[in-house]
């Protein structure tokens, strides 16, 4: 069967700590490879930072760039703020939201050095305002950013939608991320950075179709094989469905 797929995990930029990175032609191209008929875009975690906020800008720059350049495949994009900039970040949110467009951010706490308890991040996240936004939090297996931590923040903002990228890689992580869906309206998950139909099943089984969403994490991991274990997973056609597009294109309306 054909289906109509949408990434809601991707990224543009360069991580400096291991060199892995995409322009947006390379994502195009990879997309079409892959059968990805839409994405939704963020700025690569850990790029360079050698002029603080001025290469935050220049990486947000490039994110609303794609979207106006490409709205029919790149249909929102999220901007990244450095949490080490403290206030000083607060108008760089602003202008993502407002002047550029965007839709929310995107935070890796191990590539960027914070935890999500810090007071400092909270006020990142004010800076969004009380409409609508999507935060896309790199979920870890430790303290810094593990579900239980990103459920407390979503708790304090129950306005921004959390998505928690590949939240799946302990045991623990995976039970914690159950723990959080259940409990907050505002936080759904994505497959991203995995290639087994088990997990698929697991995070349907447990929190339910409507909260799963396809996301690869290109060009970090093959988004052709998120896509086969989705396909290879036991679930039925319509959760499938929901997973690889359904969902990702409820949100793209809700934040638009």
């Amino acid at each position: 069967m054909t289906r109509r797929i949408i990434d809601a995990h991707s990224h543009i930029g360069r991580t400096m700590t291991n060199g892995v990175g995409q322009d947006v032609e390379t994502w195009l191209g990879a997309m079409d490879k892959a059968g990805i008929a839409q994405a939704i875009i963020s700025v690569a975690a850990g790029g360079l930072q050698a002029e603080g906020l001025a290469d935050t800008r220049r990486a947000n720059d490039v994110i609303a760039g794609a979207v106006r350049e490409h709205p029919d495949r790149f249909p929102i994009g999220l901007a990244s703020i450095e949490v080490r900039h403290g206030e000083a970040g607060h108008a760089e949110v602003r202008r993502a939201m407002g002047e550029l467009g965007l839709s929310g951010l995107v935070f890796h706490a191990t590539f960027e050095g914070f935890s999500v308890d810090s007071p400092v991040f909270d006020g990142i996240l004010k800076a969004l305002g009380q409409g609508p936004a999507l935060v896309l939090m790199h979920s870890t297996p430790d303290g810094r950013a593990n579900p239980t931590a990103i459920a407390a923040v979503a708790q304090r903002f129950p306005q921004i939608r959390f998505l928690l990228g590949h939240p799946l890689f302990t045991e623990e992580q995976r039970k914690q991320c159950v723990q959080a869906v259940r409990a907050n309206a505002n936080i759904d998950l994505d497959l991203a950075y995995q290639a087994d139909p088990a997990i698929t099943e697991f995070f349907v089984r447990e929190v339910g179709g409507d909260r799963v969403f396809y996301g690869s994490d290109a060009p970090y991991f093959e988004p052709s094989e998120v896509i086969a274990s989705i396909e290879a997973a036991k679930i039925s056609d319509e959760e499938r469905a929901k997973i690889l597009f359904g969902n990702a294109e409820r949100l793209i309306a809700s934040l638009r």
